[in-house]
């Protein structure tokens, strides 16, 4: 009778044992579970974290393309107006500066013609 007590007693703790490493495997699941939810979820944010983050960069980069483009632009017509408003100084100036030369010629003209018809009156004295 020992013997079927001893023998009940150690397939009892064989038993407990197999229990034991079936609740120690079914919490370790259960662990290992939570863990694969949790990178799920966390890998799912950063992938529309970074999908967030694309798209804001896109936007930006679209953004500073079209403000470039605008300043190129503003820069472009405010070259334009300054080449405007030299190009007409330059002509007034031009045309400022051919009246004088007109006017020098005009009395040079007038200068040579005094001298040439004191010069004829002169020979006619002599």
């Amino acid at each position: 009778m020992e013997i079927t007590y001893f023998a009940l007693g150690m397939l009892s703790m064989v038993a407990l044992f197999f229990i034991g490493v079936i609740v120690w495997g079914v919490f370790k699941v259960m662990k290992i579970e939570s863990q694969i939810v949790d990178i799920k979820e966390s890998h799912r944010f950063d992938v529309d974290n970074i999908q967030r983050q694309f798209d804001q960069a896109y936007r930006s980069i679209g953004e500073l393309r079209d403000d470039s483009y605008r300043e190129v632009h503003e820069l472009n017509r405010d070259v334009y107006q300054k080449f405007d408003k030299i190009e007409k100084y330059e002509i007034q100036r031009f045309e400022e500066l051919l009246k004088i030369v007109h006017d020098r010629f005009d009395d040079s003209i007038r200068y040579t013609d005094k001298r040439v018809d004191k010069s004829l009156n002169q020979k006619e004295i002599l």
